[in-house]
């Protein structure tokens, strides 16, 4: 990987994405769109059990889209400052891929999981909201160190995951994913996509003045 001290610059390719992108999909995306999905079958939940509602539209995508691009700001941010220089630069064909990853299948998924089902599934069999809140923000936080994530970057997630959950469930009338569903995207892309191009830009920037 390529770092502010490095000299070499080191791409990401599609080929690079693809080779982690399908078992993720496999092995994480699918079962976890598959669960909450069979709690509502085996239980006769409505869809909206799980934030799977359009209420209040206009007001959802504005939240989330103002909310969403400062958390990718704040992502990028945290990415350079705490969790460090490296990076690597990807192509634009990768870039694209990534970000309809992330916004479009990633965050859809984990929030249908995490704010959807686990949070609305501990507040109903223990009829405290907050204990949902609690072990949902919890889980989200910890389940990233399944794919080796360092502390650092753990921190990041926990911080996020708090705002998820207050943008999920603060919004007005019935919970619905949409707006967080778009905050998580725009912040997962900005710590992991977008993330990398803004460490690139800045190392490119002392590349040149090293060189004058």
């Amino acid at each position: 990987m390529s770092s502010e001290k490095s000299s070499q610059l080191v791409y990401s390719t599609v080929a690079n994405t693809w080779r982690w992108m399908w078992p993720d999909i496999l092995m994480r995306i699918i079962p976890m769109s598959l669960v909450p999905l069979g709690y509502i079958a085996i239980f006769h939940l409505p869809l909206d059990f799980l934030g799977l509602t359009l209420t209040n539209i206009p007001l959802h995508l504005i939240i989330g889209l103002l909310v969403g691009i400062g958390m990718a700001v704040f992502a990028a941010t945290y990415r350079m400052f705490i969790v460090g220089p490296w990076f690597r630069k990807p192509t634009f064909s990768d870039q694209c891929i990534q970000t309809i990853f992330y916004l479009f299948i990633n965050g859809p998924v984990e929030e249908l999981f995490f704010r959807g089902f686990m949070l609305a599934a501990v507040a109903q069999w223990t009829h405290s909201l907050f204990l949902g809140w609690l072990v949902s923000t919890v889980v989200y936080t910890l389940y990233h160190r399944l794919g080796k994530w360092n502390w650092r970057s753990v921190g990041g997630v926990g911080l996020a995951g708090l705002v998820f959950s207050l943008v999920y469930l603060a919004l007005p009338g019935p919970h619905s994913l949409l707006a967080v569903i778009i905050v998580h995207g725009f912040t997962t892309s900005g710590f992991l996509s977008w993330g990398d191009e803004v460490l690139y830009q800045r190392w490119k920037r002392r590349q040149e003045k090293t060189a004058l």
